[in-house]
């Protein structure tokens, strides 16, 4: 029965044509990149719907909650996963455009710390706040020596860290740069961050192979986003959302 409902639900939710409607941009909240109080719904949806644009597209947006957004452009309800990490078990499933942006998994600590980290043995002892099921990759999680104390929202760990009751955090740069603007501005004089990475994820969009026009939209949109790059529009959208910097 279910696979049944899943093939009606197939047949049902991909057209023939690839611009006969407007594209269905799913993805879930990450401010700056995805936030529905945003301007433009944020960074990432911006790029997104800009090149889609230019492409000739028509886009709408939705917010959901993992893993409901995959499954639904799995299946044809949503045409478009507008921000995705690649992993092989994704790419058997669907077909990644071009890296359209970089995030940067950094540590932070407070400045009258010293924290010396070239791997992650380097760390062992330290108290680390992290978010629960956030992708923070397979070493990270394995690392069995390191003292992890999962919050809900990274603000928690901002302030936690700001308290001392932990020795450091962890996230996307960008997005904790944002959370310090909205909620915690002291920290930008108070924190900063490791210089070397964690690691660094290119961010994609993604359109189911089950979709008859996934090769279509994807090539559309990488040459839209090349043009872009190419005429400084591109630029231009990045700036807006510049936050202070932390000293590194």
């Amino acid at each position: 029965m279910k696979r049944l409902l899943l093939v009606l639900l197939l047949a049902v939710g991909f057209t023939d044509e690839a611009s006969s409607a407007a594209l269905t941009i799913v993805a879930g909240r990450w401010p700056p990149y995805v936030d529905q109080s945003m301007e433009n719904k944020g960074l990432a949806m911006e790029i997104v719907s800009s090149a889609l644009e230019r492409a000739g597209y028509q886009s709408a947006f939705r917010f959901e909650h993992w893993p409901r957004a995959l499954e639904g452009v799995e299946i044809g309800i949503y045409d478009i996963v507008g921000t995705l990490w690649r992993s092989p078990d994704r790419e058997k499933r669907f077909v990644f455009s071009a890296p359209y942006w970089v995030n940067q998994i950094k540590f932070l600590k407070k400045k009258d710390r010293e924290v010396k980290y070239e791997n992650l043995d380097d760390l062992s002892g330290y108290v680390i706040g992290t978010v629960s099921d956030y992708a923070y990759g397979e070493e990270f999680d394995n690392a069995r020596t390191l003292i992890k104390i999962p919050q809900n929202h990274i603000i928690q760990n901002l302030s936690k860290l700001h308290e001392g009751d932990i020795d450091l955090t962890l996230g996307d740069e960008m997005a904790i740069r944002h959370e310090l603007a909205q909620y915690m501005k002291t920290g930008f004089s108070e924190f900063e961050f490791l210089d070397k990475p964690l690691a660094s994820r290119e961010l994609y969009i993604a359109v189911s192979k089950q979709n008859p026009n996934a090769e279509k939209i994807i090539a559309d949109f990488n040459r839209a986003l090349r043009e872009m790059k190419s005429d400084g529009s591109f630029e231009t959208i990045t700036k807006k959302y510049q936050y202070p910097m932390l000293s590194e």
